[in-house]
């Protein structure tokens, strides 16, 4: 009977040791990051959706934009797109320097060589009274670049294919004659 208890007991003992060295262990990758400096070079083409046809730009109007961008520290070559749309979810009122300003939704694509890169945020539009009062209908407009990114601001980055999918991270949006985006990316966590 003693033989039969411990056996019993050793059994018992034994599988619940199974059991404590069968649970899965939580294992944190560490992400891999990727640095990338774009520049938004100028200016392809820009188109005015005056939705709500009350003639002038108000909030729930969008604007979408297509620009040359350079994947190195040049823009003689640009090699790469960014298509990019913006709606106007708020007015701001109009400044002593007779700058209206918007608040937006941004969100775009940058088409790379090696994949491509979701942008998201909220972003703004700065338009001179005379630039703004002379968006009038649907139709191309004439912007340049410190219209559409007249300040730093911040934007999500989620990678879309090639290289830089399942890569998430950050673009930081640095206004001038031409537009610096410093993309930081960091692989996505997996849990095993």
């Amino acid at each position: 009977m003693l033989k039969r208890g411990l056996l019993i007991a050793c059994s018992l003992m034994g599988i619940a040791g199974c059991s404590f060295n069968s649970v899965r262990q939580h294992q944190v990758l560490q992400p891999e990051r990727l640095d990338l400096q774009l520049l938004v070079c100028k200016i392809k083409s820009t188109f005015f959706s005056d939705v709500n046809q009350d003639g002038q730009i108000s909030v729930g109007d969008h604007m979408t934009y297509v620009f040359n961008v350079s994947e190195d520290a040049a823009c003689a070559q640009s090699q790469s797109t960014f298509y990019a749309v913006e709606q106007i979810v708020m007015s701001q009122a109009l400044g002593h320097d007779l700058q209206q300003s918007f608040v937006t939704h941004f969100q775009g694509t940058f088409r790379l060589n090696k994949g491509n890169l979701q942008l998201r945020g909220l972003g703004s539009l700065g338009l001179s009274a005379s630039k703004w009062k002379a968006i009038n209908q649907s139709g191309s407009i004439d912007l340049v670049l410190a219209n559409i990114f007249p300040e730093s601001h911040r934007l999500s980055v989620i990678g879309e294919g090639g290289s830089y999918t399942g890569l998430v991270g950050t673009a930081f949006v640095k206004p001038g004659d031409v537009v610096a985006v410093d993309i930081n990316l960091f692989g996505q966590f997996k849990l095993d």
